[in-house]
């Protein structure tokens, strides 16, 4: 699955570089290795002569001053090298992704030890060489400036290597979030909370900059690396440890969020969500920068916010759970804005997996996610992208059955709440919509049939029978006479929208039989049809002068207004059976 998919991305990036480095240290160990012994072999046949090994060791003025000179260039061409490296990754980095990256190189330690190794052995060889006289040689400084030497040349590869593997963008991201985390922990009960505060954005900045250069570059690896290790760090670091952080560290400005109105300022201060906020903010710049075609960079964006959601819900931090709700009906207005229903289904899928995983700490959060569900499928009709309706009628659809075994209460909300659009829609959606909008409706009440769901089947059959009647027998023959449940193209779908699986086939007769009673008795439907789930609860009221006529203003959080309730009654008739036999 994409999330075990996603966890070890970074840990696989980690043993990745320290292989490379290990490797290329090995590589420049034999390489001075190799030049010991190849000097020990030759020097011992070319000086058979000397009748000790001090004496074969022992340099006289001339040629001290000839290795010191030697080796203090060597070691220049050394440090050029370095320099290069250095300057060449620099760039490159801070070019492809951005030039906050600079601060990763600067910061290096390894980067200031090896230039300042490289330096000293520069200068300790031409000290050395000014004590070499015509009748004196410093030998154990000598010996002491040639061994600082090979120690140049022995680090010279592996410190190549080293920087070509901080330049991989998988390093990068590992690198900083090991930083973040630091400094998350850091600001849990510290004196210096905002200074700790502004080391973190900085570090957020920096990943969100290689995602962005990702998308941009088409490198949607490290794209969703970067989008799941965002993910990860809320979800993991911050959630458990956001209740033991001082309370100032959660009051943040203009400064701390460039572009923000003054009601999300106010909004965030209140809640204390302003860093979750921040990210998952990136996350809509990132789908509104993201191609049609790269739907994997809006897939790990959805998986890393229902991620976020879940540990809210665990977390008992309901400020967060609701901010990841309205998230993701922020990614779908995204996806509306952009015409791009291959991201709907992706975001409804994890949308439908946070709802699901919600209903037994917070079934309220369920029915919204469920009503946002349909909410934007209908938008999607209306937009021109009709079959995305449908797959947000079985989403919702699989949500309800798979609430009846933790919350019944739940399942008889969303049924209500299937009927109501379908009654509402049959006038104005497009036929793909509806059609789908139906199978969403007739698949829960097989299920609700088969199941043995008296409630439910009462109030889906009612819904049903209230339907146009050509229309639900051309639906059903559909669903009746089709063979092949794959789908004929090639897209987001794999189940045709008419499928039914066989189990639940058997059930279409016993819906017709129930359907043309509920005809024969001449009931209409009698339900109470609850409104939509509110949205949000508890936003920053506006200011009192920003209703000029005197009115209340609507919620600043609200990003459309509810949908006023709707019951439709027709009698005072007792429900019409959903059993054949009944």
């Amino acid at each position: 699955m994409a999330d075990e998919a996603g966890q070890p991305a970074a840990r696989q990036a980690n043993e990745s570089g320290a292989r490379g480095f290990f490797g290329a240290g090995l590589s420049g160990l034999a390489l001075v290795t190799v030049s010991v012994m190849l000097v020990i072999l030759f020097g011992f046949l070319d000086a058979i002569h000397y009748t000790s090994i001090r004496d074969f060791f022992t340099p006289d003025p001339a040629a001290a001053a000839g290795t010191l000179g030697l080796a203090g260039g060597a070691e220049g061409v050394t440090l050029s090298i370095v320099i290069v490296s250095v300057v060449f990754g620099i760039q490159t980095t801070s070019s492809r992704y951005s030039p906050r990256i600079m601060g990763i190189f600067t910061r290096n330690p390894l980067n200031a030890l090896v230039l300042s190794f490289a330096l000293a052995s520069i200068l300790y060889t031409f000290l050395v060489r000014a004590e070499v006289k015509v009748n004196y040689v410093p030998t154990w400084s000598v010996a002491a400036a040639v061994i600082l030497a090979l120690v140049n040349f022995a680090i010279l590869l592996p410190y190549v290597g080293y920087i070509f593997e901080v330049m991989r963008a998988e390093t990068l991201v590992s690198g900083i979030i090991r930083r973040a985390r630091r400094e998350l922990r850091g600001a849990v009960n510290s004196r210096h909370a905002r200074r700790r505060r502004n080391a973190l954005m900085t570090c957020i900045a920096q990943v969100t900059d290689i995602a962005f250069g990702s998308i941009q570059l088409g490198d949607m690896p490290i794209c969703v690396l970067s989008i799941d290790v965002l993910g990860q760090l809320i979800a993991d670091d911050y959630l458990p440890v956001r209740k033991d952080i001082k309370k100032d560290w959660f009051k943040v400005g203009h400064a701390e969020m460039p572009g923000a109105s003054d009601q999300i300022l106010a909004e965030v201060n209140r809640a204390g969500t302003w860093f979750t906020y921040s990210i998952m903010s990136s996350f809509v710049d990132m789908i509104g920068l993201t191609p049609v075609h790269r739907k994997e960079a809006v897939h790990a964006i959805a998986v890393a916010t229902r991620k976020v959601g879940l540990a809210a819900i665990q977390a008992g931090d309901s400020e967060v759970a609701e901010l990841c709700v309205r998230f993701f009906n922020t990614y779908l207005r995204a996806a509306i804005n952009q015409s791009a229903p291959t991201f709907a289904s992706a975001i409804m899928n994890e949308y439908r997996r946070l709802a699901i995983g919600a209903l037994e700490w917070r079934p309220d959060l369920a029915v919204e996610a469920a009503a946002h569900l349909l909410r934007y499928g209908r938008h999607f009709d209306e937009a021109g992208m009709p079959a995305i309706y449908g797959a947000a009628a079985e989403d919702v659809t699989d949500l309800a059955i798979e609430a009846r075994a933790r919350d019944p209460e739940v399942t008889h909300r969303l049924a209500l709440l299937m009927v109501r659009n379908l009654l509402d829609r049959i006038p104005n959606a497009r036929p793909i919509g509806l059609n789908g909008l139906f199978k969403g409706v007739a698949k829960l009440t097989f299920w609700a049939m088969a199941a043995d769901q008296k409630d439910v089947a009462h109030i889906l059959v009612e819904g049903i029978a209230a339907a146009p009647p050509d229309f639900v027998d051309a639906a059903l023959d559909r669903m009746e006479s089709m063979k092949n449940g794959l789908f004929w193209e090639v897209n987001e779908r794999v189940i045709a929208f008419d499928w039914v699986e066989q189990p639940l086939r058997a059930e279409i007769p016993r819906l017709r039989a129930a359907l043309r009673r509920a005809k024969a008795s001449g009931h209409g439907l009698a339900l109470e049809l609850d409104a939509d789930p509110a949205v949000a609860q508890d936003l920053v009221q506006p200011a009192p002068t920003a209703a000029a006529d005197g009115s209340q203003a609507a919620p600043a959080g609200s990003a459309e207004p509810p949908a006023a309730a709707t019951p439709a009654t027709a009698g005072a008739a007792a429900p019409v059976s959903a059993d054949p036999a009944g």
